[in-house]
């Protein structure tokens, strides 16, 4: 199954779902009514989740077997939101299962007399539960793959005049070649793409198990970065932590954004370990230029500009320089409204790690100069620290507790509907989850 697929992650939220129904119901026999209509509110969502996997699954059954492809962005914040309100079940609920399960008959009743919600709070809960279910009933009636992502996003609510969401997706990636292509220009954008990182972004993409990483486009760091004119930031994490999928879910915020944004550009870069011309400062300031050149007139002139200068008749063709590539890449910056850059991988570029650290730095724009927003994705690598610890804002990057758990519920879900994880007891399917929860330590 697609790690895209939204038949998965709405599977996943029915484990939640079950799994807060099952500690909730520990309540009961004693509690106070709250506990009573909490379960029986999220009993029924736990319902309507699930027959809305199956109209997911059947939506993109369909969907595959017309041979179409849809590679939408619409973000799932509906189904988000979802979790996030079963994240705060699931943890108040928790706090107090240990004494449930105490061999203290005392310690028993004072834990299901103890309800770990107010009433305000259960009031609040129960709205959203509520409201929640409404917005998957009125998902069901989606009679295609496309209208069904729409619903569950915002856009159908911030921007009714969308009526097809592939035409959004199509403006999002025209962006990339805005400028039209003939064979001279193909020509000299050829020359300076030594390494061609969409590959790699589809590739995170494909890795992506939406909704998770919402925390960080949807969160206030990211939000600064992109509104502030020159801002700089530096998402560093352990290996594991998931900086590229991360990486690929900025770029896509970005490439999403600026698509209402017509004097706006977006260059992005994936260094990689096993591919060693894309350790090469040359390589990744060449692209990051080629990429600019196609989205703007003026920007595309500057590095024709080079190109001739390079391959004049008049001295021997040669490469271009990083120090020559970043004066161009710089003046091709200047020339855009706005620019965002995003480099992931950096650690990745072995013996060149300071040389290319140093050449992206060396873009950081002046006091006079704010046009570029500039992200670098990397390990916590002390040669890396040093050169840009106190010019950027550092934001650790570790895999989220509601990531990990919406993941391990999906793939737990998928197995046990194959057939290849076979549970006499659910609890055991509560314990599983919680360990490997637990044991993912920031993974």
């Amino acid at each position: 199954m697609d790690p895209l697929s939204i038949s998965v992650s709405i599977a996943g939220l029915v484990t939640l779902a079950d799994l807060v129904f099952r500690r909730s119901t520990k309540y009961l026999n004693g509690a106070r009514k709250e506990a009573e209509d909490i379960s029986h509110e999220v009993k029924n969502l736990s319902l309507i989740l699930h027959n809305l996997s199956h109209v997911a699954f059947e939506l993109e059954e369909t969907q595959s077997s017309g041979g179409t492809q849809q590679t939408s962005n619409l973000k799932l914040h509906h189904l988000h939101d979802c979790q996030q309100l079963l994240r705060r079940l699931e943890q108040g609920l928790v706090d107090t299962r240990l004494n449930l399960g105490s061999t203290s008959r005392i310690e028993r009743l004072q834990s299901r007399l103890t309800w770990p919600f107010s009433s305000s709070d259960t009031k609040d809960i129960l709205r959203d539960v509520r409201r929640h279910k409404q917005t998957i009933e009125f998902a069901l009636k989606a009679d295609s793959l496309s209208n069904l992502r729409l619903l569950l996003s915002r856009q159908s609510e911030s921007n009714s005049k969308i009526s097809n969401v592939q035409e959004t997706v199509n403006k999002i990636y025209d962006i990339q070649t805005s400028i039209r292509v003939d064979e001279k220009r193909d020509k000299v954008l050829g020359f300076f793409t030594k390494a061609n990182p969409s590959s790699e972004l589809d590739t995170n993409r494909n890795l992506h198990h939406s909704p998770t990483g919402l925390w960080l486009t949807e969160g206030p760091e990211f939000e600064e970065w992109y509104t502030t004119p020159g801002s700089k930031i530096w998402c560093s994490g352990i290996p594991g932590a998931g900086k590229s999928v991360l990486a690929a879910a900025m770029i896509d915020e970005c490439l999403q954004r600026n698509a209402s944004n017509p004097c706006s550009a977006m260059a992005y870069f994936f260094c990689v370990y096993r591919d060693e011309k894309t350790q090469d400062p040359v390589s990744i300031v060449s692209s990051l230029c080629s990429q600019l050149a196609r989205q703007d007139e003026k920007a595309f002139l500057v590095l024709e500009e080079y190109y001739h200068e390079l391959t004049s008749e008049r001295q021997l063709q040669s490469g271009p320089s990083t120090k020559k590539l970043i004066k161009v890449l710089r003046r091709m910056c200047s020339l855009i409204n706005r620019v965002y850059i995003i480099v992931d991988g950096l650690d990745e570029c072995g013996k060149q790690v300071e040389q290319s650290v140093e050449s992206l730095a060396a873009l950081l724009p002046t006091l006079d100069d704010e046009t570029l927003n500039l992200a670098l994705l990397s390990r916590d690598e002390v040669a890396i620290r040093e050169i840009v610890g106190y010019q950027f804002q550092n934001i650790e990057i570790e895999a989220h507790t509601e990531d990990i758990q919406l993941y391990v519920a999906s793939e737990l879900e998928q197995r046990i509907a194959s057939r290849k994880l076979r549970l006499r007891d659910l609890s055991l399917k509560d314990m599983i989850m919680s360990r490997l929860i637990d044991g993912a330590k920031g993974m």
